[in-house]
Order: structure tokens, then sequence, then C-alpha cells
């Protein structure tokens, strides 16, 4: 059965993770290092065994390539989320979405996959509530939103010659068609009216 990991309090999971962070990265993750970071109590020693569950630190406290990924603000929330997904798998497996949940709907699901007692069924339960509510299960939210682009997209337009008002058509048959291509622009995503000024006053300048 799954073994899940829990903390005594949970009052701290948001403040940890910020200071791990802002904090340098140690050459081992130990109790003395929590207790450099300020967190002082004997509650805050299990955050290495949980940090070990969650593969960001290995069985001798070595940081991984995930703890590097925790300390980058840009990557935190949405490593953290993913760790989370790998250690509470069984969770997962049954409600992909297990972290927005009905709190009765997790419990009952740690119960079936842990066969543990009510007690520890709502500790393992306060401390994965605790780590979603500071993970980002949005997909691809840590890379870059694409720019919308603003595009004109027309094919080639072929002039033929046109007809006089005698019915008869200007140009003879051999005339050869003339053909104008638009310009594709693919324009910045800006409320500043000035930027869209400066494009179109260069294009009218080099395209006359």
């Amino acid at each position: 059965m799954a073994d899940y990991p829990y903390l005594a309090s949970n009052k701290n999971v948001l403040a940890v993770f910020e200071k791990i962070r802002t904090a340098g990265k140690p050459p081992k993750f130990t109790n003395e290092f929590i207790r450099q970071m300020g967190f002082t109590s004997t509650n805050d020693r299990a955050y290495s065994p949980l940090l070990k569950k969650l593969g960001f630190i290995t069985d001798d406290g070595t940081p991984t390539q995930y703890y590097d990924q925790l300390r980058d603000e840009s990557t935190a929330k949405k490593v953290l989320a993913d760790r989370l997904k790998v250690l509470y798998s069984e969770l997962f497996n049954i409600n992909t979405a297990m972290q927005d949940a009905p709190d009765s709907e997790v419990k009952g699901a740690i119960s079936r996959v842990t066969g543990k007692d009510e007690d520890n069924v709502s500790r393992i339960f306060l401390t994965f509530k605790a780590l979603c509510g500071i993970a980002d299960f949005k997909e691809n939210s840590h890379s870059k939103a694409a720019r919308p682009q603003h595009t004109i997209d027309a094919e080639p337009v072929i002039e033929l010659p046109k007809e006089n008002g005698n019915g008869n058509v200007n140009g003879s048959i051999s005339d050869v068609p003339s053909f104008h291509y638009n310009i594709q622009i693919h324009l910045p995503a800006t409320t500043d009216v000035s930027v869209y000024n400066a494009i179109f006053k260069s294009i009218r300048e080099n395209f006359k």
C-alpha cells in the first residue's frame, strides 16, 4: 500500500518553500540547514523526509535537479505540482484533479490506498492539501505564454486587363498580368499605440 508522509504541523509549509527559493543552495539539506533558515521547531525537522519523498533531495540530503527548479521562481510552483503527482500517483490515478476534489473524496481515496486509520488519514490529508495549495497544476504554466499575433493572410492577387467603356479589353492578350502580394505582419502584443504607429510609419517609408 502507499506510504505518504505528513507533517506534524503544516503552518510553515508556504514559508519553508519560499525560504528554500531565496536561501542559498546547501551541499546537503539537513536539520541544521532548516534551523539556519529560521525554522527551529522540532516539527520542522519533518521537512527533510518530506523533500526526500518528493525527490527534491536524495537520501543523504543532496539537492537534486528538482531542487534547482524549486529555487527558480518561474518554475517552483509547477515543479512542486509535478512532484506531487509522482508522490501521490495513486490518488491522481483515481482523480486527475485530486487537488481540487472535495475533502471527503480526498480522505476516502487516501484511506483506500494507504489502509491507514482515521487519525493518520487526516494528517496525510492536511499535508497533501497544504502542499497542493502552494503548487500550480495548470498545464504549461511554467512556460511563457504565447504572444498573440495579429496577422493578415492573403493569396497573391492576379490583376487582369480591364475592359474600357466600349467593351474592349485594354492591353493585348500577351500583356503579362501583374502580381500583388500582401505582406504578413506580426504585431507585438501591446497597448501602446505609438508602437504600432512607428511600425506602420517605417513600412510606408521603406515600401513606397
